[in-house]
């Protein structure tokens, strides 16, 4: 490993070099079109239960493949993505996997290869097996083209991408929807692999060795520090993880732990986004297209609570950034009973969720980033998403079972049973950031109550 250094003079203020911007701001569309596509199964599940006839224990199954096949891809493509070339070259291997999931989506777009209900199992299925290695790859990317004193703010704002990017997809499924009508449902998964290509094809092209010795001048210059020390001299930056990182990955309570609080965040995040556009839909008896527009209300807060809270944890820790929103979307689920009050509530109770309902996955992946060996980044975000989308898998088929259990798609009773299992999930993640995690920065810093170790964390640096 290379250590690069040249005199420079301080700028003053600090700040990201234009560069880091740039690369954000193409991550952050093609998180978007991650995020869509993830989402699209959800925002068209009521003629997707229409056309097929299915109930919603059977509905479930879409989100339960999905999170089987992202946790089964998570790791070992993030490993194959870690062991590629990093910094500006991220792209290489990026591009690849994201096509891939991309390809699996428009699959689902049409009509004759979507005859049954099987078939759509099947194409999700295998978009969910790219989805996830995907995240972890344009999470890290975005980690490598910013400051390490700035990564909580920079992937607060990328993860913005989901839920602006999917409140922006929502409505234009709606759109779509509404243009060429209830029967060619399918027609929304066709608009986002044509961004994608447009948006992969100029950063493909923007990316490059000369502007990546650009952000690391600038950001030294800034006083910052760089995310990968080598000689840029070279002409990519191929260290790769070592050999064990991924055990050693699975060691570390800040990344296995957090895989943990994952599973339970992303547990009740999903059920939620499975639960809303249902309830909407075939108990406050809203239209298909209305139901899909106002079940992403949360995300007008969502995309501001990520930035907020991961600038936030650069500043105080992502620890303490977690016991508060974990306290937080505690109180907001077991308060999602009362949006039938009136549409005022509905919209209230969606925004105060917002706030931190996606605002916990910048800050795990802030976790990891400061606490995985230098190399390994991806790795870890491997586990975190291993951990996150089992989560996932397993949301869809409770909550479809407890709606089920209740009475089927019309009943309430179900549907709360379901907001009091997401509530207990929040209660659970609350105890294991509290007892199994340490702070990696802040004023907390070494001083934060946990039953692990500061070593065990791969914190124990001067």
């Amino acid at each position: 490993m290379y250590h690069y250094e040249e005199k420079t003079e301080i700028v003053k203020p600090k700040r990201a070099s234009k560069e880091s911007w740039i690369a954000l701001t193409f991550l952050w569309i093609i998180f978007a079109i991650n995020a869509n596509g993830r989402e699209l199964t959800n925002r068209v599940l009521p003629y997707i239960s229409n056309t097929y006839n299915i109930g919603p224990d059977k509905a479930g199954l879409i989100g339960t493949v999905c999170g089987i096949t992202m946790a089964l891809g998570a790791i070992p493509l993030a490993r194959w993505f870690d062991n590629g070339e990093h910094g500006w070259a991220t792209k290489k291997r990026g591009c690849i996997i994201s096509m891939s999931y991309v390809v699996f989506m428009a699959l689902t777009g049409i009509t004759p290869l979507t005859g049954t209900f099987t078939m759509i199992l099947i194409w999700q299925g295998l978009r969910g097996f790219f989805s996830a290695p995907g995240e972890c790859g344009e999470v890290g990317s975005v980690a490598e083209w910013w400051p390490r004193e700035k990564t909580g703010f920079a992937i607060g704002i990328h993860h913005a991408a989901y839920p602006w990017g999917s409140l922006i997809g929502g409505i234009i499924i709606s759109g779509v929807l509404m243009i060429f009508g209830d029967s060619n449902w399918r027609y929304a998964f066709l608009v986002f692999p044509i961004i994608a290509i447009v948006t992969w094809f100029a950063y493909y092209k923007w990316a490059t060795l000369d502007r990546y010795k650009n952000f690391e001048q600038h950001t030294r210059a800034s006083g910052f520090t760089c995310p990968l020390d080598y000689d840029p001299s070279e002409e990519s930056v191929s260290n790769g993880s070592s050999s064990g990182s991924l055990i050693r990955c699975l060691k570390n309570p800040n990344i296995s732990a957090v895989a943990l609080v994952a599973f339970l965040c992303q547990f009740a995040y999903i059920a939620f986004l499975f639960w809303m556009p249902a309830y909407l839909a075939f108990v406050a008896n809203y239209s298909y297209a209305a139901a899909a527009s106002l079940s992403v209300v949360y995300a007008i807060t969502g995309g501001l609570g990520q930035i907020f809270w991961g600038n936030y944890s650069d500043k105080i820790g992502p620890k303490k950034t977690m016991i508060i929103c974990c306290i937080w979307l505690a109180i907001a689920f077991y308060l999602m009973q009362f949006i039938t009050i009136s549409l005022f509530w509905l919209v209230a109770l969606q925004l105060l969720l917002g706030c931190c309902s996606n605002a916990v996955y910048p800050v795990m992946y802030k976790y990891v980033a400061e606490s995985s060996e230098r190399g390994a980044i991806v790795t870890g975000n491997g586990v975190l998403t291993t951990g996150m989308f089992s989560g996932a898998a397993v949301a869809t088929l409770v909550t479809g079972w407890l709606i089920q259990l209740g009475g089927g798609w019309s009943s309430m009773s179900g549907y709360y049973a379901g907001l009091y299992t997401m509530t207990g999930a929040m209660i659970l993640a609350l105890a294991v950031v509290i007892l199994f995690t340490r702070e990696t920065n802040g004023p907390k810093f070494k001083k934060d109550f946990s039953l692990v170790s500061l070593k065990s964390c791969n914190l124990d640096k001067e």
